[in-house]
């Protein structure tokens, strides 16, 4: 099976999906983070440019530990957003990779780039599928399936779907750590640690759905017909 998790901003997959996308590796299936802002924005200390290479190396850095491909679209930060070059570029990789499923951040919160990267999500996947769309590769027989997953703590998240990370939580930290950047902005803004964070979160989630650690994820009828098997591990 074929995966790709749209990343907002770099690191936010691993945080909200890290331990899903190893244990899709785990199964042998094929993952890809697709990383659209480039993080230039997360501290104020280092010029933009720097940041954004700093941030793509630290990128690949944790795509590596998951064993998942990254392809970096290199957005500025706050400028994410579902307009007709950027649906164009994600249609390209969506025809090329032929994902069976695509995780996008739900839209929840005042990141704008969060929104722009759900918005971005569902019109590729309808675009990719439609074969009157001239783009590189030939349209997809069907849109991938789409779940929303949660890009952080933000209130208003309703899980219909969870996986049990309890086994993978060591590869999620181990992805995170690399992220050192995500974890000195979280620090300044929040006063908290990137990997506490993302604990606490999947320690919640679990709670919710009986296992030690879990992370949670949103289906919706309205986006199309949901498969009738599962796609997640």
């Amino acid at each position: 099976m074929r995966v790709i998790a749209i990343s907002a901003r770099p690191g936010d997959a691993e945080f909200a999906v890290g331990g899903t996308l190893a244990r899709h590796r785990k199964r042998g299936d094929d993952v890809t983070i697709v990383t659209v802002a480039n993080g230039n924005s997360a501290l104020d200390d280092v010029p933009p440019r720097e940041l954004a290479t700093r941030r793509r190396s630290e990128a690949e850095t944790a795509a590596e530990r998951l064993g998942v491909d990254l392809l970096w679209m290199g957005h500025s930060d706050f400028a994410v957003q579902a307009d007709a070059v950027t649906r164009v570029k994600l249609v390209d990789i969506l025809r090329a990779r032929k994902p069976d499923l695509l995780l996008a951040p739900a839209p929840l919160g005042n990141v704008l780039d969060a929104s722009g990267a759900w918005n971005l999500a569902r019109a590729a996947s309808e675009m990719a599928a439609a074969p009157n769309v001239l783009c590189e590769g030939d349209p997809l027989p069907q849109p991938p399936a789409l779940l929303a997953y949660e890009r952080d703590w933000i209130a208003g998240f309703t899980p219909t779907d969870f996986v049990d990370i309890s086994d993978t939580l060591e590869t999620k930290h181990h992805a995170l750590d690399a992220h050192v950047s995500l974890a000195a902005s979280l620090r300044a803004s929040h006063g908290v640690e990137l990997g506490e964070a993302a604990e606490t979160v999947v320690a919640y989630r679990g709670l919710q759905a009986g296992v030690a650690f879990a992370e949670a994820f949103r289906s919706d009828a309205r986006l199309g017909p949901l498969p009738t098997r599962r796609l997640l591990p």
